[in-house]
């Protein structure tokens, strides 16, 4: 009798489980059917609590916004993380102000982890490219001539935005850290191929020869003009391809020529072909806006830099 009943039992327990999962079933194909049904029943089918995101769609957008504003990139351009001014009580606060129901912690979880093989960082599930900062000794001195350098690149978004992107192109460009080339013992270098004209001897050691030659990466990002800004700044946005160039720091210096050469070739680039041209010949646009820093190969007010502008 006590074996009937723990099988009567057991074989229950098996046909309510297949009772449940085949209801569950049902009611997914019920509510994908019809989708507003969803709402008038205020259930959920998977076990727990549900996600913020899932009633707050716009959370982790909202958080990527608040962080860029006033941010700035890796200070080594290694990552694409942003370095927000902004405090976690900060941007917790800010988001309540924006409406959304959000503690600290759950706003601290939606971050990047310092580590993410820890058992903290293994809870950072959904996160988005925002990680908090320790303060660092990185401040740079602010400049005499740093509000009218952003007053002068303003204008030049607004004018350039007034002409519109069939008319206007707009380019930014910078030397990044010259990158050095160790050149290792044969049994410990990997095969490199690189055009020299002179042939490279390697001593009987291992550490590392030519450490002076090094490589000069030039950068120049096209920047996409929305049409119809009517002279606002914001239509010159963020995005747009990237061109880089690069050199031999030992048989090639970054001169206002060698800058020169590469417009030239930026030309012919497919991927440059809607910011540096237009019309139906694909000309090169008449208005060239060009942002660079204060180097004597790049500033403007050197002779050298106008005779090869012009």
């Amino acid at each position: 009798d006590l074996e009937k009943e723990l099988k009567k039992r057991v074989d229950d327990q098996i046909r309510q489980k297949k009772s449940r999962e085949n209801k569950k079933k049902k009611l997914a194909k019920v509510l994908e059917e019809n989708p507003a049904l969803k709402d008038s029943l205020g259930g959920q089918l998977k076990a727990g609590r549900p996600r913020l995101e899932v009633k707050q769609p716009l959370l982790l957008q909202a958080i990527i916004n608040l962080a860029m504003h006033g941010s700035a990139a890796h200070e080594k351009r290694r990552s694409e993380v942003y370095r927000s001014i902004a405090t976690l009580d900060e941007l917790t606060e800010q988001l309540k102000k924006d409406g959304f129901q959000i503690s600290r912690s759950g706003v601290y979880l939606r971050l990047l982890p310092w580590r993410s093989s820890s058992l903290e960082g293994k809870r950072h599930v959904a996160t988005v490219p925002v990680k908090l900062i320790r303060a660092q000794n990185d401040l740079h001195s602010k400049h005499i001539d740093g509000p009218f350098c952003t007053a002068t690149i303003r204008s030049m978004e607004s004018l350039a935005s007034l002409l519109g992107p069939q008319e206007a192109c707009f380019l930014s460009q910078d030397d990044k850290a010259r990158v050095p080339i160790g050149i290792t013992a044969a049994n410990k270098q990997s095969p490199m191929i690189m055009h020299v004209e002179y042939r490279v001897s390697l001593p009987d050691h291992d550490w590392v020869v030519a450490e002076q030659h090094k490589l000069i990466p030039s950068v120049y990002a096209g920047i996409e003009i929305q049409p119809n800004g009517l002279g606002k700044p914001e239509a010159v946005g963020y995005s747009g391809p990237t061109y880089i160039a690069i050199r031999s720091g030992k048989h090639c210096s970054s001169t206002a020529f060698a800058h020169g050469l590469d417009f030239g070739r930026l030309l012919s680039v497919p991927e440059f072909e809607k910011i540096v041209k237009s019309g139906p010949e694909k000309s090169v646009k008449p208005v060239i806006f060009l942002t660079v820093d204060g180097g004597p190969d790049e500033n403007p007010r050197y002779q050298n830099v106008i005779d090869v502008a012009v």
